[in-house]
């Protein structure tokens, strides 16, 4: 009796999940609405003016933004760099390069919050926190349209992802090449990988071990839009790829197979250590990244050096 419980289980939710992959994959590449309004507001912070912006969507909800401006960006363009990280978003990931000179950099704030994820409710919840999650790609498409718009912007928009944000952008740059609305020509992909199933099994974090290949199973269905594997094969443009020799969160096989499904021409950059963050023990691996990338972007011209 409990081994035909356990098959009725199983069978049921590789029928709902099936049912769910079908319905969100089929949308994924869909994306309906449009901004109705914004609103924003400034400050000063070191030798830069940054803008917190808030995109009101009529299908996604609100759009976070922190935008870096040079002091005098009046009457000019520049080049946008728009940048998907991990931990430090939004305002944070801005406030961390403020020597990005004669450029304007961006940070996205992601759709997802801490309370989502450590809510009680979170069980009750899992429709919501999918579609946050489902809708984030979404959203940084929404604002990169928006940004491509805008009077100081440049044609020349380069997509940084770090971390979670690495995994993120080829399904954003995907979306953007179907939509043919902004040509992303410069992207770099730091300390990422794909194959969402393997990044959960191996990830030293969750907990308990055994629930992780069932937990990997699971998410690799509902998510797999998203992953990597699906959308490099089908974007274009020019990459920078870094990834660390000893990463404690992305495995070797991932990250391998995020740098051979990766569109030439790129660039890959393998770098001594653990995972790249912004704590005290990781400042200089964080300098030798900002520095590589710099040195990439203004070697591509797709920033000004001045």
């Amino acid at each position: 009796m409990k081994k035909k419980l356990i098959v009725i289980i199983l069978l049921s939710s590789i029928g709902i999940l099936a049912f769910v992959h079908q319905k969100v994959s089929s949308n994924f590449l869909d994306i309906k609405g449009n901004v109705i309004n914004f609103e924003e507001s400034e400050i000063n912070y070191n030798s830069r003016k940054i803008k917190k912006i808030k995109l009101f969507h009529s299908h996604l909800g609100d759009i976070h933004l922190a935008i870096s401006f040079p002091k005098n960006y009046d009457n000019n363009t520049f080049p946008v760099l728009f940048i998907l990280s991990g931990v430090e978003t939004g305002l944070d990931s801005v406030k961390l390069v403020s020597d990005i000179r004669n450029n304007i950099l961006v940070g996205f704030d992601w759709p997802i919050s801490e309370n989502d994820l450590e809510s009680k409710e979170i069980f009750f919840n899992l429709n919501k926190l999918f579609k946050k999650i489902y809708d984030a790609p979404k959203q940084a498409v929404v604002a990169i349209e928006w940004l491509n718009k805008q009077n100081w912007t440049e044609n020349r928009i380069s997509l940084l992802g770090f971390s979670i944000g690495s995994i993120v952008a080829p399904s954003v740059q995907r979306l953007l090449e179907i939509r043919k609305s902004v040509k992303i020509k410069y992207t770099v992909l730091a300390y990422g990988g794909a194959n969402i199933r393997l990044l959960i099994n191996e990830n030293p974090y969750i907990k308990p071990k055994w629930l992780k290949p069932f937990f990997g199973w699971i998410l690799q269905i509902i998510f797999n839009p998203i992953d990597p594997r699906e959308n490099l094969p089908y974007i274009t443009g020019n990459f920078l790829i870094i990834n660390g020799k000893k990463d404690n969160l992305i495995p070797i096989k991932s990250s391998e197979l995020m740098q051979a499904l990766t569109p030439f021409p790129k660039k890959i950059v393998m770098l001594e250590g653990e995972h790249m963050g912004v704590g005290k023990k990781q400042k200089e691996l964080f300098k030798t990244i900002k520095k590589i990338i710099r040195k990439w972007l203004i070697e591509n011209n797709a920033i000004n050096n001045n």
